[in-house]
């Protein structure tokens, strides 16, 4: 009995659609390199001690690829004053030296980005004394 009811278990497996089985990622990190193909990202995985080093990672970009900005406002978002407002970007908005995170969907053998947010946290940020 253990056996055929393994061999069912096993049978419902086989049947689960593959796109039941590859899920949407996020990867956070520092762009070391962008254009209208891929982005790559120097990511800090798993900390292994002090000889831990940035992964880096390059995920394809389409047509489809939605870049969106998220920077500091004053007015911010929800009523929270100083909470980051996202926004539609240029496809050239990410540069080497930002902050980004990428969510990635896979398509074959590859990670394609679906959205790039780029992470500009002080370009508007309220001069001290002023109100």
């Amino acid at each position: 009995m253990a056996l055929s009811t393994a061999a069912f278990a096993f049978g419902l497996l086989l049947l689960v659609p593959a796109g039941w089985a590859t899920a949407m990622e996020k990867h956070s990190g520092v762009v070391v390199a962008a254009d209208d193909t891929r982005i790559t990202i120097d990511e800090m995985g798993p900390w292994h001690g002090p000889a831990t080093q940035p992964m880096r990672r390059t995920f394809q970009r389409t047509g489809g690829t939605k870049i969106m900005l998220a920077e500091r406002t004053k007015d911010g978002l929800g009523g929270w004053k100083w909470a980051f407002n996202d926004q539609p970007a240029e496809p050239s908005d990410p540069h080497p030296g930002d902050f980004v995170t990428v969510t990635t969907e896979p398509q074959g053998s590859r990670q394609v980005a679906t959205e790039v947010l780029v992470v500009w946290p002080g370009t508007h940020l309220e001069v001290p004394g002023s109100s």
